[in-house]
């Protein structure tokens, strides 16, 4: 699970600097671009008053022009910036490098020499190789007479850029570098309470209340947690001791009472009359006073499921031992035939609670002692990663009415009444496997009988 959660959140991470980083790294670019324009633009206004001077300078204006385009020269082969001092026709009057102005700079131009305000430059970016024009006004006021047009190289400014450019995705690197290391002791700090709660969890749910998760570990929120989650485990074990005691107890208590009661019936039938209704409702007794002895039995076996330990995970034929041998001795002590094919019991599963021998037993016991058909068979396979144990019979099974309710407690089929036993024993073996994640499922038998089905899960 933290594998799946940092393989989640790097890339998150990664978008995060991303969504970071472009932003920024448009700022930069921008930020050269206005340096370089701001520089610019103040010599494009000095050269815009000595114009507009050699343009109004009365008799002085052809020397003001000479000194003009003089300086123009010098500062182009200065800062290797071409330029441009145009009319309000747009008619040349001087070019640095005797070329035309560029076609780009004739929209700006027309703004200009209207009495626009420049427009706003591009911003410079490492992969635009062409100049950055900047179009200025020559004139006062709103009175403009002339334009200047530089075409102002970029190329220490892309290089300024990319350097920071650089600089900037390395520390970008840098961070998300530490960022993704950080991810796993982080990832495993907040999950490994969750995964130790998970642990106690299906602890619990195999039937194990003295499990608890480590309360000291991860985020305060999931300290809370586990706290509660140990609170909650501590009450339902309090919850189903005192249930358990007051069970085990009231059948305790319960049954010397019976027992006397029982004893004194008995010594009353030598002196019952000889007539039939004194004889019947001493019968009726003391079949409900051994009835009532069977339903204590059988809440004291109830009650004593919980107190059997959680056997461990282990292969199957170490978990069935020989318990072959004592299935077919009862099933030969009762006049059946027994047979067994079981195979892969070096599949490793988790046992319920009591043994998979103890829920095979009670299984076997039954088809011997209920069935009253002519053979029981063991059979078992793996299943997916489990294992699968059918015990099966040919004798007089139970329709699907009695399959779906044999498992609840207390439960006696119509023509097992007068047959000793609690009503239980199936009952308990589906509780503990259901515990342990498995199953107990009924099902007939083609030509007749009852197949139970019964399904562990792989050990963990």
């Amino acid at each position: 699970m933290r594998r799946r959660l940092v393989v989640a959140i790097a890339p998150l991470l990664v978008l995060l600097m991303l969504g970071v980083l472009v932003p920024t790294a448009g700022t930069v670019a921008e930020r050269h671009t206005a340096t370089l324009v701001a520089d610019r633009l103040s010599d494009a206004s000095r050269f815009s008053v000595l114009a507009l001077t050699a343009l109004t300078g009365g008799t002085a204006l052809q020397a003001d022009l000479v000194r003009l385009r003089a300086e123009l020269d010098e500062y182009a082969d200065l800062y290797d910036t071409p330029m441009w001092f145009l009319d309000r026709e747009q008619q040349v009057l001087h070019a640095t490098d005797g070329s035309p102005p560029p076609a780009a700079a004739t929209d700006r131009l027309t703004g200009v020499l209207a009495g626009q305000l420049p427009p706003v430059e591009r911003t410079v970016w490492p992969w635009r190789i062409e100049p950055e024009l900047i179009v200025t006004p020559v004139g006062r006021d709103s009175q403009v007479v002339a334009a200047l047009v530089l075409a102002v190289p970029t190329d220490s400014v892309r290089a300024e850029i990319l350097g920071d450019w650089a600089l900037l995705g390395g520390l970008f690197a840098l961070v998300a570098t530490l960022a993704v290391w950080l991810v796993g002791p982080m990832t495993r700090w907040i999950l490994r309470p969750v995964a130790d709660l998970e642990r106690s969890a299906a602890a619990v749910r195999a039937g194990r209340l003295d499990a608890r998760a480590a309360p000291d570990s991860g985020p305060p929120e999931l300290r809370n947690l586990t706290a509660g989650f140990n609170d909650m485990v501590d009450a339902v074990r309090r919850t189903i001791e005192r249930q358990q005691r007051f069970v085990a107890d009231a059948a305790h208590q319960l049954r010397n009472p019976i027992a006397s009661v029982r004893l004194s019936v008995e010594n009353l039938e030598p002196h019952l009359a000889a007539d039939d209704d004194a004889r019947v409702a001493y019968s009726d007794a003391v079949d409900d006073l051994d009835r009532m002895s069977t339903v204590l039995s059988s809440m004291l076996a109830a009650t004593a499921v919980a107190d059997r330990p959680a056997a461990s995970s282990g292969p199957v034929g170490t978990a069935l031992g020989h318990r072959a041998a004592a299935w077919r001795a009862a099933a030969e002590e009762a006049g059946m035939e027994f047979a067994e094919d079981l195979t892969g019991t070096a599949t490793r599963v988790r046992e319920p609670t009591g043994g998979l021998a103890a829920a095979v037993d009670e299984l076997v016991a039954n088809a011997v002692r209920l069935s009253r058909g002519s053979t029981v068979t063991v059979r078992g396979r793996p299943d997916g990663a489990g294992y699968r144990i059918d015990v099966v019979d040919d004798g007089r099974g139970l329709d699907e009415e009695g399959r779906r309710r044999a498992t609840e407690r207390f439960w006696r089929s119509p023509h097992d009444q007068n047959v000793p036993g609690t009503g239980l024993g199936l009952a308990i073996v589906a509780q503990v496997l259901g515990d342990a994640g498995g199953s107990l499922e009924l099902t007939g038998t083609p030509g007749g009988g009852l197949t139970a089905v019964v399904r562990v899960p792989p050990a963990t």
